[in-house]
């Protein structure tokens, strides 16, 4: 353990990720601060319609690009990685218009299905959300790319203030779901502003309205991440989707919204703090494997740090949830600690996990990872289609996903590190042979 300290307080990786850390943790304290308020505000049936448009917004957002934005990291030259933002704002700006034709045109049948009026009239602001939250991924995987992390956490501070803040005031005026989808995009208007102030990202900008290359290399050098990794995003992020309309649909808003509370709150830090590391360590990764390095050492040590954090305050989540929850968001926020506790150990082991998920992407082994998400979304949806027909609670339910949910990060886990184990060229060499 005191080796593993020494490697996080002395390397440059710690201090890349202090950066990160130390204003993203401003980004994960302002939500606390602001829960208690905005819970006192805005009933469980709110966050139901909300977190099922956030869900829309993301799983149309996280193939805005066709996930060519995370393929800024890759290059050695420049001027390519330069190529790729502008092709991923291209392609950006076409399927942010057409999810506004077809959701817009659609909304009342969407929101029949999904059986959540709200829905019918959050859909209006879609192509917005999906737009802003797409420049924002490109904008901040750019500033990875120049290892400039003090704007990528500035960044992050800023668009959760601009959300959280905006959902508070909002609150008063608006107090239904509206108010948190405005909140919720005006947290990615607020930082793409703050970053359009920077001289580097305005002549970044100007750098890339001329052609550096045709768009259809770059499409066929890096066919994996329209082709597989966005299949893979899109499939992801389309399960999460499901799963709230399942519950939606067979259990009601109240349990929706209990439970996409207790997620998005439980969340915050992992996704914070799991980012922090992950940003550094991509972009630190991606040079490793490009130098010929085995990173398999540098994983496992993050994930034993990572659990070694993550610990105690699951356990106590485990076991005190309920309480814990009454007691900062109020009385009717008691049934989210309640299944809080359930999801505690899914949720550690997803803490452990998630900083190291783009490692596929790096030692091209994304087709692999990509199975590996089919098998596992099917099993687990089809557990929740199942029980719900044949009338399980939904406690019932959510213990089996939590269950199944730990199994199947326990095998990615494994999986990663043996994938770690193995340059690059070597899996290049394997594929080849298959």
């Amino acid at each position: 353990m005191s080796r593993l300290l020494r490697y996080f307080t002395k390397s440059d990786f710690a201090k890349n990720v202090g950066v990160m850390f130390s204003g993203n943790a401003v980004a994960m304290v302002l939500p606390f601060i602001l829960a208690p308020l905005i819970s006192r505000i805005y009933q469980p049936e709110d966050f139901a319609g909300f977190e099922l448009f956030v869900r829309i917004m993301s799983l149309v957002a996280i193939v805005g690009s066709l996930r060519l934005d995370l393929a800024i990291l890759l290059p050695k030259d420049n001027k390519e990685a330069l190529a790729i933002v502008r092709l991923s704002f291209k392609i950006l700006i076409g399927i942010s218009i057409l999810s506004g034709i077809i959701f817009i045109g659609f909304r009342n049948l969407a929101g029949e299905i999904l059986r959540n009026e709200d829905l019918v009239e959050l859909l209006w602001f879609l192509p917005i959300g999906v737009f802003t939250l797409g420049a924002l991924n490109i904008f901040n995987q750019y500033l990875i790319r120049i290892r400039d992390f003090k704007e990528a956490s500035i960044s992050k501070i800023s668009a959760s203030a601009g959300n959280n803040v905006t959902k508070y005031l909002l609150g008063f005026s608006i107090p239904h779901a509206s108010g948190l989808v405005i909140g919720q995009i005006f947290g990615s208007i607020l930082p793409l502003t703050v970053l359009l102030r920077k001289r580097k990202i305005r002549n970044m900008l100007k750098s890339i309205v001329r052609p550096i290359t045709s768009d259809r290399k770059l499409i066929k050098k890096y066919r994996d991440f329209p082709v597989i990794n966005s299949s893979h995003a899109f499939y992801q992020e389309g399960q999460q989707t499901v799963l709230l309309a399942l519950i939606s649909a067979y259990h009601g808003e109240l349990a929706l919204g209990l439970f996409a509370f207790s997620m998005r709150y439980l969340r915050v830090p992992l996704v914070v703090f799991g980012t922090s590391i992950s940003q550094v360590l991509n972009e630190k990764w991606a040079r490793d494997i490009n130098d010929g390095r085995n990173i398999k050492s540098s994983v496992i040590r993050i994930m034993l740090l990572l659990a070694a954090i993550a610990i105690i305050p699951f356990t106590v989540l485990f076991f005190f949830g309920t309480p814990i929850f009454a007691f900062v968001f109020g009385d009717a926020w008691e049934g989210a600690g309640f299944y809080a506790e359930i999801m505690a150990p899914w949720l550690f082991l997803n803490f452990v996990v998630s900083p190291t998920t783009m490692l596929p992407i790096l030692m091209k082994k994304q087709l692999s990872f990509f199975r590996i998400a089919l098998v596992s979304s099917a099993f687990t949806l089809s557990s929740v289609f199942l029980m719900s027909i044949y009338d399980f609670g939904f406690t019932e339910v959510l213990w089996v996903l939590s269950i199944v949910n730990v199994l199947i990060l326990i095998y990615i886990l494994l999986w990663i590190v043996n994938v770690a184990g193995k340059g690059r060229k070597s899996i290049e060499l394997n594929d080849e042979n298959e």
